[in-house]
């Protein structure tokens, strides 16, 4: 079994939590906008290992990813200083104010502002001229005048300078802060769904101070982490530096983003090298066990479903899947290469002819259909049953209809072309997948997101619920799809990660699974491990936190008789401090 499925430590294997700043990292890269959260499954999915942390008296210190910004490198020597001035004022002005504004005009712009600036109003730390055109540090000038004066200016400057609205496309971006992908929202939600105070700190690595300050219990989310460029850097020595930085905020570090879980970034790989430990929350811990079960020891027969629109992005998991699965179902627009392959007419159908296999993969070139040849002979050789669409829903644009055409054999007339599969297809796909003891789902069988061509996708979604076997999705759009068609509650398991469960599925280790702590080999001859306390010391330390968190439940929420209750939580916990200590 790969490192990427062996079993892993739990966050149940942390002990103690009390007193300890835990640093959690989650994928909160949820739609935004406007600021307005359009879907928080992946912010709901994380709750139960926050609330493990908290309920243990653990300081929960989350950190996550938002977007794809540009980022900026990490601050090192004097321009640390003028780092954390021009965070104060993007902060104070909520990513949105007037030197957000000034930041991103044209050179020329900010020079012939900087000329209309009386000397009386210059900031009162800056010491000498204002800065030329060739000069840096303008923004850093402009951030320092009064509000009153930089209104001024910019309304000069809007009444005889302002060409086009093309200059307000990034205002809110700033020293490669976005406020687009700011993870303050998320801070809002994440504290609605706990129902407690969630505290934000607008720079990742200048949180020190906002650390420093939690109390047992309490939930801190760190600011979008590629907001810097070490994060997501090539270089190892650039990403450990970024790690070392965050790493120094915890005692623990627990992994519970599956979704970015096959990127080698500081906060995935980093910093469990750093801290010399990793456990996997409650949302990772599923996704690992789903996934090894169905691809290291799954109950047959076993099929996988695989759609999408391109043989060449699947081409992987198909070469890997055909050696695992006793079925396997094609749909999407990838069937056509299929279909065209064995000579028949697909119309106006999408197709990747003309492309080639080895500007992706540098392989030995082939094009699409010799690549769906050779896996259908690969399915033959290995008695692998291969399913694809023997007939079609149709039209001659890519649109809505009332009259789409059902074809009625495998061949799409000219004119037309295939977006959905047939009622003969779903009918034997239906069929065949109601047999399956465990099925693995990757990818739409039409354009489900148009009505008219929703119902194969759908159809598939409810074989899956009403199978009797394991089931599970890997993540992306059919993962949607499976929410829009009312049967996701009856999924075994849905994927939080597309790109990491399809990596998966093509057979690739993951760095961000492979990194956390494995579960000892021999579960049945010895106990589970802990990264436990090292001192009788800490054990102390544990006890006092359980007693102040029961006298601070006692004073926001009452319903304690302290008399019973408090002794007997405090004898506990000594209790079972000492018998760890002497089992050490």
């Amino acid at each position: 079994m790969s490192n990427t499925l062996r079993p892993k430590l739990g966050v149940d294997a942390l002990w103690p939590l009390a007193g300890k700043k835990v640093l959690v990292r989650v994928d909160f890269n949820v739609p935004i906008k406007k600021g307005v959260i359009q879907n928080d499954y992946r912010i709901r999915s994380a709750l139960p290992t926050i609330r493990k942390i908290v309920d243990q008296g653990g300081q929960c210190i989350v950190m996550s990813h938002m977007g794809r910004p540009t980022g900026v490198p990490m601050p090192e020597g004097a321009s640390v200083e003028k780092h954390n001035y021009l965070m104060q004022t993007w902060a104070a002005e909520k990513g949105a104010g007037k030197s957000v504004f000034f930041a991103v005009l044209p050179r020329e712009d900010k020079k012939w502002i900087l000329n209309r600036v009386d000397k009386s109003t210059y900031p009162a730390h800056w010491k000498g001229t204002v800065p030329s055109e060739k000069d840096t540090g303008k923004t850093h000038f402009f951030a320092g005048l009064a509000e009153d004066v930089k209104t001024d200016l910019l309304n000069q400057w809007k009444a005889e300078r302002a060409r086009s609205s093309s200059d307000f496309d990034h205002l809110r971006k700033y020293h490669g802060y976005d406020q687009e992908v700011t993870l303050e929202p998320v801070a809002a939600k994440l504290a609605e769904l706990l129902g407690k105070k969630v505290a934000f700190a607008r720079d990742c690595l200048h949180a020190h101070d906002d650390v420093a300050a939690m109390k047992n219990g309490d939930v801190l989310l760190l600011e979008n982490v590629r907001f810097y460029k070490e994060e997501n850097s090539k270089k190892e020595d650039d990403r450990m530096k970024m790690a070392k930085a965050l790493a120094a905020y915890g005692d623990y570090y627990v992994c519970d983003a599956f979704g970015t879980a096959h990127r080698d970034a500081a906060t995935i790989t980093g910093i469990p090298k750093i801290l010399g430990h990793g456990v996997a929350g409650y949302l990772m811990k599923k996704e690992i066990d789903c996934f090894a079960k169905a691809l290291t020891n799954p109950a047959r027969p076993m099929a996988a479903i695989v759609g999408g629109s391109k043989v060449t992005d699947k081409i992987k998991v198909l070469e890997n899947l055909v050696k695992k699965v006793n079925k396997l179902f094609i749909g999407g627009a990838m069937a056509y290469v299929f279909l065209k392959a064995q000579g028949y007419n697909i119309g106006r159908s999408f197709c990747e002819s003309g492309s080639s296999f080895n500007s992706k993969y540098g392989a030995k070139e082939k094009n699409p259909e010799e690549l769906a040849l050779d896996l259908m002979k690969s399915a033959k050789e290995n008695g692998v049953e291969l399913f694809l669409p023997t007939d079609h829903v149709c039209h001659t644009e890519f649109s809505a209809t009332d009259s789409p055409l059902t074809t009625d054999d495998q061949n799409i007339p000219d004119g037309y072309m295939a977006l959905d599969i047939g009622p003969k297809t779903r009918a034997e796909y239906c069929q065949h997948i109601a047999s399956c003891k465990t099925v693995v789902w990757n990818g739409p069988m039409g354009v489900f997101e148009i009505p008219t061509y929703a119902m194969g996708t759908f159809d598939v979604a409810k074989a899956l619920a009403e199978c009797d076997g394991m089931t599970i999705i890997g993540g992306g759009d059919s993962a949607s799809a499976a929410e829009l068609s009312g049967y996701a509650s009856q999924i075994t398991h849905i994927s939080t990660g597309g790109g990491a469960s399809l990596e998966l599925l093509e057979g690739k280790q993951l760095p961000g699974i492979a990194v956390l702590s494995d579960l000892p080999q021999d579960e049945a001859n010895a106990e589970p491990e802990k990264i436990k306390a090292s001192s009788l010391d800490e054990l102390t330390a544990e006890i006092k936190a359980l007693k102040e968190q029961v006298l601070n439940q006692q004073a926001t929420q009452g319903g304690f008789d302290l008399g019973r209750e408090l002794p007997g939580a405090a004898l506990n916990a000594a209790l079972v401090g000492m018998v760890m200590y002497l089992l050490k």
